[in-house]
């Protein structure tokens, strides 16, 4: 069965890999196809463009077996909306399929477009670094009663890791290191354009 992980991914980080390793290893989802967004809602403008972050997720992931990047809501562009999205994948696939999303972007989930639709064709699993279960628990049930757990999301307690986008696109841009935070490949990718140097970079 296929995770989908969706994200802005600007750049890609060891972080998004190390938990999607563990959330295969442990789960046993044979694929994690990576989404990135063409923008994602709410946000401001990505830093790099969509070709770049495509590029960055396909350097990272090469000669990782289960591991792909789709480009579905780059083709599509304008506001990547999670609900478009899955409409577009249960019409290929005929399943509900699963996002892997952070706890506190889960517990947003009401304020995401058409978030009743949205739980009618997508299935969830929920990745916890902050001991949040029981608030998760508490949310589903005052705002999605109709949610089963186990069915309809999945819990997934792991490990703390703390690297963001933010942070790698700050110490770029300030000419510190970012060696380690990102796949060699990305690192270098990032070096040789000069991507995060002289942008703007926005909280994302």
């Amino acid at each position: 069965m296929k995770l989908f992980f969706g994200g802005s991914f600007d750049p890609v980080h060891m972080g998004h890999l190390i938990i999607a390793r563990d959330v295969v290893e442990v789960l046993g989802f044979n694929k994690v196809v990576f989404v990135p967004a063409f923008q994602a809602p709410l946000k401001d403008p990505h830093v790099a463009s969509p070709e770049e972050r495509m590029h960055m997720l396909n350097l990272a992931l090469e000669g990782c077996e289960g591991f792909e990047v789709s480009n579905i809501e780059l083709q599509r562009g304008g506001i990547s909306y999670t609900v478009d999205t899955a409409k577009y994948i249960y019409k290929k696939y005929g399943e509900r399929p699963f996002f892997l999303v952070g706890a506190d972007s889960f517990l947003t989930l009401h304020l995401w477009k058409s978030p009743a639709e949205l739980v009618s064709l997508a299935r969830f699993v929920v990745v916890d670094r902050e001991g949040y279960l029981d608030r998760i628990r508490t949310y589903v049930k005052q705002s999605f009663p109709q949610l089963t757990e186990n069915r309809d999301f999945i819990l997934f307690s792991a490990r703390r890791i703390d690297i963001s986008s933010t942070e790698i696109r700050k110490r770029v841009k300030e000419g510190r290191s970012i060696k380690w935070m990102v796949p060699e490949s990305v690192e270098a990718y990032i070096k040789e354009t000069g991507l995060y140097t002289t942008r703007p970079s926005p909280k994302v």
